[in-house]
């Protein structure tokens, strides 16, 4: 690289503060936000000339999807395959050798998710129910939202029939 004389292009802000400054480079844009507001000026030939579009977080038209997904590409191309694995947990970590250590620990592993299901099913229990339209807060109607999902021998029979109907049609 080679330093600069001069600079590249001069802008008058006639007694305007200075504040923030952002530039876009495959754009050719510069945004100045002084005391008056914000300016945003052209600079010509200031952007990369030869854009590559397949270079890695180059492409200015990448949406944050594509962006997430060229970051993770990078970084497992970086990792050997065998290091890829299904547990994260199994990364920087050591195999128990031993049989019954390893089963505890799975135990404890399956304690710890039914604990933690049994705190979401008290937490759904627990969960107020939402304001609803007129009419539709009644006891009567939040009675029957809550027995409609309880299957009994009627229930069996009308949904067997019905199968029968659609059998056939």
């Amino acid at each position: 690289r080679v330093k600069m004389k001069e600079p590249y292009m001069k802008h008058q802000l006639s007694g305007k503060g200075a504040e923030s400054l952002r530039f876009r480079p495959f754009e050719d844009v510069c945004g100045i936000g002084h005391t008056m507001g914000i300016s945003s000026i052209v600079i010509p030939g200031s952007g990369e000339p030869n854009l590559d579009s397949m270079e890695h977080f180059t492409n200015p038209y990448m949406d944050n999807k594509q962006r997430r997904e060229a970051e993770v590409r990078s970084l497992l191309e970086k990792l050997s395959p065998d290091m890829i694995v299904l547990d994260p947990d199994a990364i920087g970590s050591v195999e128990e050798s031993n049989l019954i250590q390893r089963r505890q620990r799975m135990r404890d592993v399956a304690e710890e998710a039914d604990a933690r299901k049994a705190e979401e099913m008290e937490a759904l229990k627990n969960k107020k129910e939402k304001k609803r339209m007129r009419g539709r807060s009644k006891i009567a109607k939040k009675l029957a939202r809550k027995h409609k999902n309880i299957i009994d021998d009627n229930m069996l029979k009308l949904k067997e029939l019905r199968e029968k109907e659609k059998a056939e049609r």
